[in-house]
């Protein structure tokens, strides 16, 4: 059995490697149709470039958790969520008490220690931000259905300018939409797949925590201002 011990290790190692390397699968799956109308969203999480996941489907009626592989939603085990009864909100009373000269040092200080976290995290903060979009990467975006106003002509001219889409020719990106002259509202299905990179994420973070530390230890020991961009 202690044998068995460095290999368990490394396999479960070579899970969590794989868990940052591999990016995780994001798809979104929303359908309206029919009349009455009925709406239908389907999310996948998927891990291992989806290998495995969950899904969840909210519809008008029900929610439902069911397990994903190879990318389908498998028919069992289904796991059906009901949504919690809002509690009533209790009022609270506000009773006002005088100030005391310490409080009132407190509020004289907070626009300097406030100025001062904006010198600290402004410029980290803005480089995390510039690069989060690098995480996310859309595969695919699908759009098929069909598209009515109360007015003839602004349903002509709403379909006129997405016969431009058409003309794209991208692989990830594909779009049908036609015109409905018999009915209004927006009708049909949507999928976005999107692949997200969990450990550039959590590289980009410790970049983020890495800055801010040597900020920080900037000020209180060089006795040095960071610049804020």
């Amino acid at each position: 059995m202690v044998e068995l011990l460095p290999l368990l290790f490394f396999t479960l190692s070579a899970l969590v490697l794989s868990l940052l390397c591999l990016p995780i699968v994001l798809s979104l799956h929303f359908q309206r149709e029919g009349l009455p109308t009925t709406c239908q969203l389907f999310v996948q999480l998927a891990f291992f470039r989806g290998v495995v996941g969950l899904g969840f489907r909210f519809d008008t009626r029900n929610r439902f958790l069911l397990p994903i592989f190879l990318g389908k939603a498998m028919p069992f085990p289904i796991l059906t969520l009901k949504g919690k009864t809002q509690k009533a909100k209790v009022e609270r009373d506000k009773t006002q008490q005088p100030t005391s000269s310490k409080t009132k040092t407190a509020k004289e200080r907070r626009p300097s220690n406030f100025l001062h976290m904006v010198r600290l995290l402004l410029k980290p903060g803005l480089q995390l931000a510039k690069s989060l979009p690098k995480t996310v990467g859309l595969k695919r975006l699908q759009i098929r259905g069909r598209i009515g106003f109360d007015d003839p002509a602004r349903t002509g001219a709403v379909n006129g300018y997405l016969q431009v889409f058409k003309l794209l020719k991208n692989s990830m990106i594909n779009v049908n939409v036609i015109p409905d002259f018999t009915r209004s509202g927006a009708f049909g299905r949507l999928d976005i797949v999107a692949h997200f990179h969990l450990g550039l994420l959590l590289v980009l973070l410790g970049r983020f925590g890495l800055q801010v530390t040597y900020r920080f230890f900037a000020v209180r020991i060089l006795r040095r201002q960071p610049s804020l961009i």
